[in-house]
């Protein structure tokens, strides 16, 4: 009687979602209890730093301790280390809005239960937010695509699984930023902002005209981690002005990069991520457009590539630079959930770096000092359609089965030695 009576409630919901193309205004959907803001605050001095735990006057004491850093005055011998996860692209398409609001709420949280655990293990997790958060446009369940491509569009209640899942930063530059025209791209960046998320790859000022913020510079463990937002790719860039464009989107271009990458340094910056939107949709080859211009953003002083807009995993490989650095590219990092339907746009990982900086007497080495992936696959699971689940049963709960079996060696082959898979360590 129980599935009958879902059925019956998904067959109405599906049947008014039609007829509400215009936006589904007639349908009211409550959006799902904010959690706790996200772990990270930004500072008067532009840089996000972890927030304190310690009490009503540890935000003093912080606050001492930063302006002492700033004057030199804190940088002790020894070795510090940073643990960040990468992902890419956090997609929030009809199916997906159809899954999370069968029951009259929205709840995204159940595609993101089982990594949960794995990102608190992390101090910083960032991702490729390929949607717009604009509730006075259409969402993407209720409106048809325009010039043959989808409208990517989700409610605030999206934000609200990001941050119960443990995301920290977004990169927003993407070929569905201008879906909903300026409005929806000053409306995304408000939500962002609002919700406490450190986000990069579009800006505004309260007039619509340009302001900085060209990166976002993190401080982790004593180790400041700037992240940068590209994209080579616009849909509907026809809904903005070529003056909006410009002022709005983080467009890729050698000299906006070299430049960028120099200014996010000269900030205090030690290491550099650049998330670059770039490659051809559902195929895993790399193109000569990827190759070109992740050896530029690496010469020009990146220290890790995330590249995302393929919907798949691509192959990876350290970019050797003239000043003899080796410089991670992940050339597509893949969707990270999705309602895509082929294996290939549901295979994916989570990108495992420890950064360590090493304080000595004469000079400061930083270096990537341990890099690995986590596989997982988006698959059905606990009456949701689309969950990213880790392949390995010690990062699972023990679940096995063939199609996580496959997926795993599918990966392996794509990543092909060049980092290992992470193993967790048993104590």
């Amino acid at each position: 009687m129980k599935k009958i009576k879902a059925a019956i409630i998904g067959i109405i919901t599906i049947v008014l979602s039609t007829l509400m193309c215009d936006g589904g205004a007639s349908i009211s959907y409550a959006s799902a209890k904010m959690p706790k803001l996200p772990r990270y605050e930004r500072r008067e001095d532009g840089v996000w730093y972890l927030k304190s735990t310690k009490g009503k006057n540890s935000k003093k004491k912080d606050d001492k301790k930063e302006l002492q850093a700033r004057e030199g005055q804190s940088e002790t011998y020894g070795k510090k280390t940073a643990v960040c996860m990468f992902t890419g692209d956090l997609m929030c398409l009809k199916g997906q809005q159809y899954d999370a609001g069968k029951k009259g709420r929205y709840d995204f949280f159940p595609s993101f239960k089982y990594v949960a655990p794995i990102f608190k293990s992390s101090d910083l997790v960032c991702a490729n937010l390929e949607t717009l958060i604009s509730e006075s446009n259409p969402l993407t369940r209720f409106q048809v695509e325009e010039n043959g491509q989808p409208q990517c569009n989700g409610p605030k209640a999206y934000l609200s699984a990001l941050k119960k899942a443990g995301f920290d930063m977004f990169a927003t530059a993407n070929n569905h930023t201008c879906d909903w025209g300026l409005e929806g791209i000053i409306e995304t960046k408000k939500n962002l902002d609002d919700a406490g998320f450190a986000n990069v790859g579009t800006h505004y000022d309260t007039d619509g005209s340009a302001t900085g913020e060209r990166f976002s510079i993190f401080d982790v463990n004593g180790i400041r981690i700037a992240v940068l937002s590209y994209t080579h790719l616009i849909n509907q860039r026809s809904k903005l002005t070529l003056t909006e464009l410009n002022k709005t989107v983080h467009q890729f271009s050698q000299e906006t990069v070299k430049k960028d990458i120099s200014d996010a340094k000269e900030n205090g910056a030690d290491f550099v991520v650049v998330y670059l939107h770039y490659g051809s949709e559902n195929v895993e080859e790399i193109n000569g457009t990827q190759l070109r211009d992740s050896k530029y953003v690496a010469e020009a002083g990146a220290d890790l590539i995330i590249g995302s807009h393929p919907h798949c995993l691509q192959p990876c490989e350290y970019i050797k630079t003239s000043d003899k650095r080796k410089v991670l590219c992940m050339y597509s990092i893949g969707n990270f959930v999705s309602s895509m339907a082929r294996d290939i746009n549901n295979d994916t990982v989570i990108l495992r770096v420890e950064i360590s900086k090493k304080v000595g007497k004469k000079k400061v080495t930083l270096k990537m000092s341990d890099v690995s992936y986590i596989p997982c696959k988006v698959m059905p699971k606990d009456g949701s359609q689309f969950v990213v689940m880790p392949i390995d049963i010690n990062l699972n709960g023990g679940l096995s089965g063939t199609s996580l079996k496959e997926a795993g060696e599918r990966i392996a082959n794509l990543m092909n030695g060049v980092i290992p898979e992470y193993k967790q360590q048993n104590n």
